[in-house]
């Protein structure tokens, strides 16, 4: 036989969890049991939580020699934080030392807030400081633009031609201007 086909020791050991072969979904059963009672208030003290979470978690890797699934983990973080995520108070963020959001309230917070590059442009004073950027002209409003600007020119050079021609000649005799004295 090769090297190939020689089986090591502990690969046909099956994992269990709890006597269950199918031991992730046996682990997501037992975290919903944990999770069902943290629910209804059977845990708690959140020490008490800690070390069921925790000894949950040993149990498993124990069992199957594997981290469990991180879904299944996250589950088991909010259990363990079940009074700041259900707490339904308005100061939830201020009354703490260390306050945190549950998934939606930071949705809601990071819709309300504004984009950081306004707070560089708009000062207290509420002007806006920002480079100015130059708008492109629709066709209609260089139509407009182009058609303005013609007449405007027309009236213009008619003006000037009118300001720069040459004015009738005014023929001046002296004679007739010292006799009128």
């Amino acid at each position: 036989m090769s090297r190939r086909n020689k089986r090591k020791s502990n690969d046909n050991d099956t994992k269990h969890f709890r006597g269950n072969p199918d031991y992730k979904s046996a682990f997501s059963a037992a975290v919903t049991e944990l999770v069902d009672g943290v629910r209804s208030g059977a845990i708690p003290d959140r020490t008490e939580r800690a070390r069921a979470i925790e000894a949950l978690i040993d149990e498993y890797i124990a069992s199957t020699g594997e981290r469990p699934d991180p879904a299944e983990l996250e589950r088991l973080a909010n259990a363990a934080l079940h009074e700041e995520l259900t707490d339904q108070r308005r100061n939830k963020l201020t009354a703490p030392e260390y306050p945190f959001m549950s998934e939606w309230q930071l949705a809601v917070r990071q819709n309300r807030e504004y984009d950081i590059k306004l707070a560089e442009e708009i000062a207290t004073d509420g002007r806006t400081y920002k480079p100015p950027t130059r708008r492109h002209r629709t066709v209609r409003e260089n139509r407009f633009v182009d058609i303005y600007a013609k007449s405007k020119n027309a009236e213009r050079r008619r003006q000037y031609r009118k300001d720069t021609a040459p004015g009738p000649i005014i023929r001046y005799h002296l004679n007739e201007i010292d006799r009128q004295d």
